[in-house]
């Protein structure tokens, strides 16, 4: 099995037909969807930094512009019209689609809504942005959102934005290690492995390619093992990103259980499908 494990509901991913095609296309079973751009089927194409810097963590680089742009747009409050978005689409498609809820500074009441959504929409992890939003690891906002995920135990991802908030999560996850943490596109992986942190309950996803070399991605594999990585397209940021991120895992030198656990297996087991 092949699941996407994280991309918007915009781009290739906008409607439920362009959805179950682009999946078809790419011979994937599965996708789990966030919130996008509303109405959108733009797909933006990102430069191959990865190539460039072979050893950086771009995305540290990419999270100042992320933030400069959506502060200057205001599209942060669009997010719960996406969680709804995402939603219908998962309805309309179960056995394809599944709903990861985007949590924003936003909601008013949040763990009134978060149960209250939960119970209706029974989505299958949660989100968190901080190029999004200003908020720490070190903060309430973050404890009453991570102490909700594993109350639930569901799936926490994040994307940090700087290697200080990765050193928080570190601090958070030694501390509280029943939470099942996701931190999106490899980020500050280093630190992990510089620190020797090791958890069953640390996962990475891997999206990407453009930004995610592949001197980055094996040596954090060969350092915490395949079954802590998640396939991820991040699409509509960046053409070809499912497709590109497949045959990566499939060239690796890795072996076919390997590279099943980073395609599908293990987003299975925290989709628990």
């Amino acid at each position: 099995m092949i699941i996407d494990g994280h991309a918007h509901a915009c781009g290739e991913y906008l409607t439920v037909k362009s959805i179950t095609d682009y999946l078809d296309q790419n011979n994937v079973d599965k996708v789990v969807l966030v919130p996008g751009e509303l109405n959108s089927s733009k797909t933006y194409n990102l430069p191959h930094f990865s190539k460039m810097f072979t050893e950086r963590n771009i995305v540290k680089w990419t999270n100042l512009v992320t933030r400069i742009i959506v502060n200057v747009s205001g599209k942060a409050t669009e997010i719960q019209k996406g969680n709804q978005y995402v939603y219908d689409l998962s309805r309309q498609c179960p056995e394809k689609i599944f709903q990861f809820f985007w949590v924003t500074q936003h909601i008013k009441d949040l763990i009134s809504e978060l149960e209250i959504k939960y119970e209706t929409w029974k989505f299958k992890g949660l989100k968190l942005h901080q190029c999004w939003e200003n908020f720490s690891v070190d903060s309430d906002y973050f404890r009453i959102i991570a102490e909700f995920a594993t109350r639930h135990d569901l799936p926490l991802f994040i994307h940090p934005l700087n290697i200080k908030e990765a050193g928080l999560l570190i601090a958070y996850q030694h501390n509280y290690s029943n939470l099942k943490l996701i931190i999106g596109h490899l980020f500050g992986v280093e630190l992990f492995i510089e620190k020797d942190i090791k958890s069953d309950n640390l996962y990475f996803e891997i999206s990407t390619p453009q930004l995610i070399s592949e001197y980055r991605l094996i040596r954090a594999i060969n350092y915490l093992g395949s079954e802590r990585f998640i396939l991820g397209s991040d699409t509509p940021y960046g053409k070809n990103n499912l497709y590109l991120n497949i045959k990566r895992i499939n060239i690796l030198k890795i072996s076919q259980k390997e590279k099943d656990s980073i395609l599908g297996n293990t987003m299975k087991y925290l989709l628990k499908i």
